[in-house]
């Protein structure tokens, strides 16, 4: 590593030793879950073969990981506080393979199954028309992250011994590095640089985890030979509405007397898509009353561009439509969120059944959930297909 790096985080593990010329070098843009479960099962790969590796991770941002929680106080009693997992919900775990690599976190309790309680609503009837449609079981379980879903990206990153994570470092486009391969490195090694032009490194894989914007964006100068078809998939948007009241007497009852924790909007072009009510789940009882209400996607994407407070507002109409609330049972606690880059819509023309993208030659690997179906379990896929790349 060069001097130049950006200082590290208390989730860095150091613990290269061992290592020589010979051993594999290889950056990966982006701490996402696809990032991290990628590192950790390249570690798991290579420490089974007995050999030696060197992983770096770039993340332009301060944290891990794509299970996003946001924390607000009331002006009043600050010790209390409103939770909200505003980017994914829950997951789920529907190969084998994926549900034995989750074993050592549930026995840890990282993560745990949440066995919802469902409802629908038809918008054009509520609130009257609440409809119980069941629960989660534990054959198909959904799990969260305990005590939140960012708590198992951080695990993640703890546990890596041969992985280095340098937070806020952006990678500058790889056509700049390539200026430089001929004259620093053999063939198939990379030389990297951040947006500044300071030196970061030179790699034998560069894998790039960051989502497909971003990926572009690093490879749209280069003649990366798969760089036509990450184009090809289309992302759509989301929107987060968050609600919050400072107690649970003044919720409305439409949310006081709910025996759901998940309500699904039926109608097929509704503005809301989901409401999750935050204080049901497991481990969150002490929490503020909060709810998550998710857009619809393509509601979402036609919207993407919109003033955030124009859309907050439609969002609240929309959840008020719904749930029925008074000025006295109205939220004290009102944020809204704007994922740009939520899902992929796949489409006869854009579907592929690849879930990474390798240039052999140049030993550049493009892969994340938005190239299957945007999924957590999408990344743990995309991170074995990586592993059965690299370590064979």
């Amino acid at each position: 590593m060069t001097e130049n790096l950006k200082p590290t985080t208390a989730y860095d593990i150091q613990n290269l030793s061992n290592l020589s010329d010979a051993t594999p070098k290889i950056a990966i843009i982006g701490a996402g879950l696809t990032g991290l479960m990628t590192a950790h099962l390249l570690e798991q790969a290579f420490v089974s073969q007995n050999r030696a590796l060197n992983i770096v991770i770039f993340e332009k941002s301060a944290g891990v990981g794509r299970l996003a929680t946001r924390y607000k106080n009331p002006e009043v009693n600050r010790d209390q506080q409103w939770q909200f997992d505003f980017g994914a919900q829950f997951f789920t775990a529907k190969s084998q393979s994926f549900q034995d690599h989750l074993q050592p976190w549930l026995a840890q309790g990282v993560i745990e199954p949440w066995l919802a309680k469902t409802a629908t609503i038809d918008s054009t009837k509520a609130p009257s028309e609440i409809q119980i449609t069941g629960q989660w079981d534990s054959d198909q379980p959904r799990y969260i992250g305990s005590p939140k879903m960012s708590s198992f990206g951080r695990h993640l990153a703890a546990v890596l011994k041969h992985t280095k994570i340098h937070y806020r470092t952006r990678v500058a486009p790889l056509a700049q590095s390539e200026q430089t391969i001929e004259r620093t490195q053999t063939h198939n090694k990379t030389s990297l640089v951040d947006i500044e032009g300071n030196d970061l490194g030179v790699f034998d894989w560069v894998i790039c985890t960051a989502p497909q914007q971003q990926a572009i964006e690093l490879l749209q100068q280069t003649d990366f030979v798969h760089l036509d078809r990450i184009r090809q998939p289309k992302m759509l948007a989301c929107y987060t509405l968050m609600l919050g009241w400072e107690s649970l007497s003044v919720l409305p009852q439409t949310l006081s007397h709910a025996q759901w924790d998940v309500l699904q909007v039926s109608e097929a072009d509704a503005i809301i898509n989901r409401v999750f009510v935050e204080h049901h789940k497991p481990g969150r009882e002490a929490i503020l009353p909060s709810i998550t209400v998710h857009a619809a996607n393509q509601w979402s994407e036609a919207q993407v561009d919109e003033d955030m407070t124009v859309v907050q507002n439609q969002l609240l109409q929309a959840v008020l439509s719904l749930l029925d609330w008074e000025d006295k049972t109205a939220p004290k606690l009102v944020d809204c969120h704007r994922w740009r880059y939520a899902a992929t819509e796949h489409t006869d023309d854009n579907k592929s059944s690849e879930i990474s993208y390798v240039d052999d030659n140049k030993q550049w690997v493009v892969t994340g959930d938005w190239c299957d179906e945007g999924r957590i379990e999408s990344c743990f896929k995309a991170a074995t297909n990586v592993v059965q790349t690299i370590a064979g």
